[in-house]
């Protein structure tokens, strides 16, 4: 199995197991629908990344820790439009770091 398939195969375990703690808590069909929809397209990607052939040669490296702290500094600060300034500005901060080890990953490829 490649690299990415596993990765996008994981991210798709993950939305199932999350759309089964779901049904503990609604019934909604539109919310467990939802879920499980993405579950089921992120499945699908796995498939595809699965077939697909990787390049002989790769300059961008398989896992950027960049890239991880960029999304969870986005995230933080969007889920610090409910909470509060302080988680967007603590957001924002980890989200220009991130963006500055990516721009620093992509001036080295």
């Amino acid at each position: 199995m490649s690299r990415p398939s596993v990765v996008v195969l994981v991210w798709a375990g993950l939305l199932v197991v999350l759309g089964l703690v779901l049904l503990a808590w609604t019934r909604s069909l539109l919310m467990n629908g939802l879920l499980f929809g993405a579950a089921a397209g992120t499945l699908v990607l796995a498939v595809l990344a699965l077939r697909s052939r990787e390049p002989g040669r790769r300059f961008v490296p398989d896992v950027s820790v960049a890239t991880a702290l960029t999304a969870i500094g986005i995230g933080l600060a969007v889920t610090g439009s409910a909470v509060g300034t302080w988680l967007v500005l603590i957001g924002c901060g980890l989200a220009l770091v991130g963006l500055a080890g990516v721009v620093r990953e992509l001036a080295r490829a």
